[in-house]
């Protein structure tokens, strides 16, 4: 069986390393982008699992790659990472498709627990036959 590949998106290096070692640990193969166009190329030569984002990116928003995610690659899970949060901003992602919202400073263990749902999830669907 093949490892699940995550695509994490954020344009500082300390947290792509973070969330990479905290995914390798839980048996998850990561590809890092530093930014949305960076992160698109990857999306094109690669089927992805899941894909944290950051919301503030150099060229765009998360909320701008969640839509892009969702019409490009729909039913990957995209969880939207942001240090400057607010409601309205979380209702936004979600709207457009993202399945969870994590505010910075990253408790490591909700993160673990969001990305082991979404995989679950996505599991199910691919083994649920579509009527």
């Amino acid at each position: 069986m093949q490892k699940p590949l995550a695509l994490i998106v954020d344009d500082e290096p300390d947290i792509r390393e973070l969330l990479a070692l905290t995914l390798g640990r839980m048996d998850i193969e990561t590809i890092v982008a530093a930014d949305c166009s960076q992160a698109k190329k990857e999306l094109k030569n690669h089927r992805f699992d899941i894909c944290l984002t950051d919301m503030r990116l150099p060229d765009g928003d998360g909320l701008e790659l969640v839509a892009w995610i969702q019409k490009s690659s729909p039913g990957v899970p995209v969880a939207v990472i942001t240090a400057h949060g607010n409601v309205e901003t979380a209702v936004q992602a979600l709207k457009l498709g993202a399945f969870d919202f994590v505010s910075k400073p990253l408790d490591l263990n909700n993160l673990r627990s969001i990305v082991s749902n979404a995989l679950k999830l996505m599991n199910k669907e691919e083994q649920e036959p579509s009527r």
